[in-house]
């Protein structure tokens, strides 16, 4: 069967590469199922769950906005974070939607630093919901 070969990658590092079967994304217009002979595709990507098939089972990461590009079998997904279950911190991640959302409530920012906190706000969401869902 064919694979597709997959890398998340964020400022800071290479999170993941591998050979997979499938991946499903979390696209601007919805969740986006990509399989081996997909199409060539440029595509942004928002806050979500990116869904990864292997022969060893599915397995799940956070991701916050960026791009992913499919093409020859190969999906390169660039993201401003992406977190593997694992390695999320409940408490951490609550505490900085608290913090986020209070600064939102408070009205005091604007331009840059507001879409900044809701950046964090979006991803950090996206994150304790998958923590939540699959630690429950």
């Amino acid at each position: 069967m064919a694979k597709l070969q997959l890398e998340i990658v964020t400022p800071e590092a290479k999170i993941f590469s591998e050979e997979v079967n499938s991946v499903v994304l979390p696209g601007s217009e919805g969740e986006m199922g990509i399989l081996p002979q997909h199409a060539a595709l440029m595509t942004q990507i928002q806050p979500g769950e990116v869904r990864i098939t292997r022969d060893s089972g599915t397995i799940s990461l956070a991701v916050g906005q960026g791009f992913a590009q499919i093409k020859d079998n190969k999906v390169a997904v660039l993201t401003d974070m992406a977190m593997k279950t694992d390695d999320i911190d409940e408490t951490k991640t609550q505490e900085a939607i608290d913090r986020a959302q209070e600064a939102i409530r408070a009205q005091t920012l604007v331009g840059e630093e507001l879409e900044a906190t809701q950046a964090v706000l979006a991803r950090s969401l996206v994150a304790l919901n998958l923590k939540r869902r699959r630690h429950g």
